[in-house]
C-alpha cells in the first residue's frame, strides 16, 4: 500500500516536471521548427550578360570586352585592371573627374606588353612603361570623395604633360594603384543603404567610387529612355556589367547573384550624379541636365533612403565578390531576391 502511494507521487512528480519542462522548451522548439520549415530564398534565372566593361583610368574611356576575371578589387582583363589609374592635381593630390572635366571620357588607354598608350582626339599620343612606374616608386597621395586618401605611384612626366594639356590644368599628374600602398577608402556597409537588412561586408577598390562592381540592366535603361527626348546609353552610367532579358528595375530587388562559378553580393543602390549628363561620344554635358533631371522625377530613394541619399537618384546596384572567377557575355545571371525592392 505504501509502495503504491509512493509510486503515485513519483509519477505525479515526473509528470509535473515534464509539463514544466515542455512549457519552457516549447517556444524554442516551435521557433526552431519554423526556422527549419520556412521557405528558403531560391536561385532564380533573371537574365543574361549583355556587355562587360572595364575602365583603366578613372573617369576616362572604358573598354568593352567579351570576358573578364572577377576579383575582389574589381574586373581584370589581361593587362587591364579596373580603375587602377587616377588623374590628380600634382599640388594637393585631389582627383580630377569627368564631373568637372568632361573631356576626360575621350581619353583612350591601350595596354600591351606592359606599355601604356594614352590618346586623345587631335592630340599626339604618349607611352610609358608600367615597369618603370614600379621601379621609380615615386609615391604620391591621391584624394577622392570625402577627401579620403589612396596613394599611388606617379606615372612620369610624359603622362603628366599629356593630361595637363588635355585638361588645360598645369601640374596634373597620373598615378597608378598598388595594393601595398596606403588607403583609407575601405568600404564598410551601412544600415541606411537599404530599407531591407544590409549585408555586412568590407570591400576595397583601387580608385572606383565605392564598390568593386556596378551593375545596370538594359530594361531599366529602355524604361528611362522612354521618358527622355533623346536616348542615353549604358555608357553614360559607366557600368561593369550590363544585364539583359530581365524586367525594368529588377536590380532593385537583387541580393545575391551567381554567374557561372562567380558569386556576387549586392549591398547598395547606385546613386547618380552629374557625370551621367556627359555624352561619352563627344565629352559634352547635356544642356538640359539629362538624364539626371528625369531620374530625379521617379528614382529617388524611398523611406530612409531619401534621408541617406537626398536628391541623388538611383540607377543600378553596387556589388562585391563572394566567389572569384571568370564571366563572359551571354552567360545566364541567377539571383536571390531581397524581401522587397531597396
Amino acid at each position: 500500500m505504501n509502495t503504491l502511494y509512493e509510486d503515485r507521487h513519483v509519477i505525479i512528480g515526473i509528470l509535473g516536471t515534464s509539463f514544466i519542462s515542455w512549457n519552457l522548451l516549447f517556444p524554442k522548439i516551435r521557433e526552431a521548427f519554423k526556422e527549419f520549415t520556412k521557405p528558403k530564398s531560391e536561385w532564380v534565372p533573371v537574365g543574361r550578360i549583355k556587355s562587360l566593361h572595364i575602365y583603366p583610368i578613372k573617369s576616362c574611356k572604358g573598354k568593352e570586352v567579351f570576358q573578364y576575371r572577377c576579383t575582389a578589387l574589381g574586373p581584370v582583363f589581361g593587362e587591364y585592371y579596373d580603375r587602377h589609374f587616377l588623374v590628380i592635381n600634382g599640388e594637393d593630390g585631389k582627383f580630377h573627374t569627368a564631373r568637372t572635366k568632361p573631356q576626360m571620357v575621350l581619353v583612350e588607354t591601350v595596354i600591351e606588353n606592359g606599355i601604356v598608350t594614352l590618346s586623345f582626339p587631335e592630340k599626339e599620343s604618349i607611352q610609358f612603361k608600367i615597369e618603370d612606374v614600379l621601379a621609380n616608386k615615386d609615391l604620391r597621395n591621391g584624394f577622392l570623395h570625402c577627401k579620403l586618401r589612396t596613394d599611388g605611384f606617379d606615372c612620369g612626366d610624359e603622362a603628366a604633360a599629356f593630361f595637363s594639356d588635355v585638361l588645360e590644368e598645369p601640374g596634373t599628374r597620373l598615378i597608378m594603384y598598388d595594393s601595398e600602398l596606403f588607403t583609407e577608402r575601405t568600404c564598410k556597409t551601412e544600415e541606411g543603404w537599404w530599407n531591407n537588412p544590409v549585408p555586412k561586408r568590407v570591400d576595397n577598390t583601387a580608385y572606383a567610387d565605392l564598390a568593386p562592381y556596378m551593375i545596370t540592366t538594359e530594361a531599366s535603361l529602355n524604361d528611362l529612355n522612354s521618358k527622355l527626348d533623346h536616348d542615353v546609353t549604358s555608357i553614360h552610367f559607366r557600368p561593369c556589367i550590363v544585364v539583359d532579358d530581365c524586367p525594368a528595375w529588377d536590380e532593385d530587388k537583387w541580393l545575391d547573384l551567381r554567374i557561372g562559378d562567380v558569386k556576387l553580393q549586392c549591398f547598395k543602390p547606385c546613386t547618380r550624379c552629374i557625370l551621367t549628363t556627359v555624352d561619352p561620344e563627344n565629352g559634352v554635358k547635356d544642356k538640359d541636365m539629362q538624364p539626371l533631371k528625369k531620374l530625379r522625377e521617379f528614382r529617388l530613394g524611398p523611406g530612409k533612403l531619401r534621408e541617406e541619399f537626398g536628391e541623388s537618384p538611383i540607377f543600378g546596384v553596387n556589388a562585391g565578390v563572394v566567389q572569384t572567377g571568370y564571366i563572359h557575355v551571354g552567360q545566364t545571371v541567377w539571383a536571390k531576391y531581397k524581401p522587397s525592392a531597396f
